[in-house]
């Protein structure tokens, strides 16, 4: 997908789900205005974008189309909308309405009224070509099939939500699951990464963290680069400084937390959520747990080039904004960085973009949450890590603003596939 064609499918289903928002459009006769939009699925077949009802339990997916299309590409974008009924309770197809000099609009309104009305939970959606975001229903979804009255399953936000993975080691995780799809590791992928490279059960006896080596032998530090990447050091040094009763009860409690069996929540269990959902979001891994082509893919390119290497960099971040919609984000926080400079703080401008996020239907809004009140963790921080480690984010001398690297995103978007 390029970097045009992205943010293309970004400004049209933006303007779908305010319409949906507003009221103007609803599906299924009252279904929409309480619509907001969560992940998609990465892997085959993976839908530009998907929206969610909670108390309906109602998932909708919508596949894009732009206008450099051709007539087959088309046809195959409703074969494709076919295809996420199997995890949608309804899809959208969003095509232009000309490609050249042919109306393609008419000509899929009329198919779908004489072969998909009253068959299968797909409506039709045409934008104009020269204004994407002027959007117009032709085909509704008013009801849905029997075999698409089911309870569906929310996929969390929208976007590969990041928590402080230094890229050496996702390159290891990917390492980890390559053994398991070759067979010489039988069990949990995540599980074995952890036993074997992250907290080793040695650990528990010496309470000293072990320095994690990536697949070249290199010390893995942390997303700044500042210091090793240790797992459990402030839990060791802290049991450490116990005696007796104290200290044999404090590693019980880290034999607890480390244990790759137990059932509710520990540190293993947290990690673990963390670290496998963000390389699910990125279609690295899939729903089971394997890896998937475009994941072996990455850990080759690791693997032949090195896991700090710039190539190496460079396809990790093509993933994390195109798969994972960090591109998205950017645009929109950038957006709202040349509306407000000078006016408005980093963190100001933040709290504006996820209020704006809420009310727009962007994320799941928390109705206890209340304007300019903090979070547990402050929105984006983990993001904002990463895209300064990738260097998408530029040094605005000393100015508190947020200023985006557009050359690097645009070179790295532009990268050839795999």
């Amino acid at each position: 997908m390029t970097l045009n064609h992205h943010l293309l499918a970004k400004a049209t289903t933006d303007s779908v789900l305010a319409k949906f928002k507003s009221g103007a459009w609803q599906c299924c006769k009252d279904i929409g205005i309480d619509f907001y939009r969560v992940g998609c699925e990465s892997t085959f077949p993976s839908p530009d974008a998907s929206f969610y009802d909670d108390a309906k339990k109602l998932m909708v997916s919508f596949e894009f189309k732009p206008p450099t299309e051709t007539k087959r590409g088309i046809l195959t974008g409703l074969g494709q909308s076919i295809a996420y009924l199997n995890n949608s309770n309804l899809s959208y197809l969003i095509i232009p309405r000309r490609l050249e000099d042919f109306d393609i609009g008419l000509y899929m309104a009329d198919l779908f009224k004489n072969k998909i009305e009253d068959h299968l939970p797909i409506g039709l959606i045409v934008y104009e070509n020269d204004t994407p975001t002027n959007v117009s229903l032709h085909h509704n979804v008013n009801a849905l099939t029997k075999e698409a009255e089911f309870k569906a399953v929310a996929n969390g936000r929208f976007w590969a939500k990041h928590q402080d993975l230094p890229i050496p080691l996702f390159h290891l995780l990917l390492h980890c699951y390559y053994l398991k799809k070759i067979g010489q590791i039988v069990d949990d992928a995540f599980a074995y990464c952890w036993q074997t490279f992250l907290v080793p059960s040695a650990n528990l006896k010496t309470l000293n963290p072990n320095i994690i080596l990536d697949i070249s032998g290199k010390p893995i530090r942390t997303l700044s680069g500042v210091k090793n990447n240790l797992f459990f050091e402030k839990k060791f040094a802290n049991a450490k400084k116990l005696k007796g009763k104290a200290r044999r009860i404090s590693v019980v409690e880290l034999e607890s937390d480390s244990n790759t069996n137990f059932i509710g929540d520990n540190t293993y269990n947290s990690y673990k959520k963390n670290y496998v959902t963000f390389l699910k979001h990125l279609g690295v891994i899939d729903s089971n747990g394997n890896i998937t082509e475009s994941g072996f893919k990455l850990y080759h390119l690791g693997l032949v080039n090195g896991p700090t290497s710039k190539i190496f960099y460079d396809y990790f971040t093509q993933a994390v904004l195109i798969i994972g919609h960090h591109l998205d984000l950017i645009f929109d926080l950038d957006n709202l960085c040349n509306k407000f400079r000078g006016i408005k703080t980093i963190k100001e401008v933040k709290d504006q973009m996820l209020n704006d996020y809420g009310a727009k239907g962007m994320i799941k809004r928390n109705p206890n949450r209340k304007v300019g009140e903090d979070s547990a963790v402050g929105f984006l921080k983990y993001e904002f890590i990463l895209w300064n480690s990738l260097s998408l984010t530029v040094k605005t001398n000393g100015k508190p603003e947020i200023s985006f690297n557009w050359k690097k995103i645009t070179e790295v978007c532009s990268l050839p596939d795999l």
